[in-house]
């Protein structure tokens, strides 16, 4: 088994950004939201939101949006294409993509490539984050939760923050774009 970040390792952009601009789209009155994303980015930046709770407005939108799955359904539709080909070449049944996206919006993509997901818990009809954020220590937690007696082979991630993942497995890689790189024992 390996196990997989979702954006910017194996789907090319961040779904969850992408999923709020095609919403943006189609929901014109979502730019309402737009002053809630800015104070969110601002008090971030000083500090004063922690991670787990800026991430959580940022999500709030998805109350504003009728119909959560169907749409869902028509962004995968026409973002599958996104999934990098380095990975369709590699993929296994037993991967495992852990990311720290939205549930009601990664789930999807996973099922239709055929993989298990672990993903940030979100309710869709409004945006309420089930716990904490699948992100950190967090993966690791909520992987073995779900595999307790599972250590995935290798872990491929476009970012850091997901070093205790790297730790975590036997081996890592780092994905930047369609470049996949070993991550060595001195960047452990």
């Amino acid at each position: 088994m390996n196990s997989y970040d979702f954006d910017d390792t194996i789907f090319r952009g961040n779904s969850f950004r992408r999923f709020f601009g095609y919403c943006l789209v189609r929901f014109p009155w979502l730019v309402v939201f737009l002053p809630v994303v800015a104070v969110a980015v601002v008090l971030r930046a000083v500090r004063i939101l922690d991670k787990n709770t800026y991430l959580t407005w940022l999500g709030l939108f998805v109350a504003l949006v009728p119909h959560t799955d169907k749409h869902v359904c028509n962004f995968w539709n026409k973002n599958m294409c996104r999934i990098k080909a380095w990975y369709l070449e590699q993929k296994r049944d037993d991967d495992v993509i852990v990311s720290a996206s939205p549930d009601y919006l990664v789930a999807e993509a996973c099922r239709r490539l055929g993989v298990a997901c672990i993903a940030t818990i979100v309710d869709p009809t409004n945006g309420r984050v089930d716990g904490v954020h699948c992100y950190g220590e967090q993966k690791v937690a909520r992987f073995v939760a779900a595999y307790p007696d599972v250590v995935p082979v290798a872990y491929y991630s476009d970012s850091w923050s997901d070093q205790p993942m790297f730790d975590f497995c036997g081996k890592g890689y780092q994905v930047k774009g369609n470049k996949v790189t070993i991550v060595d024992a001195l960047h452990r």
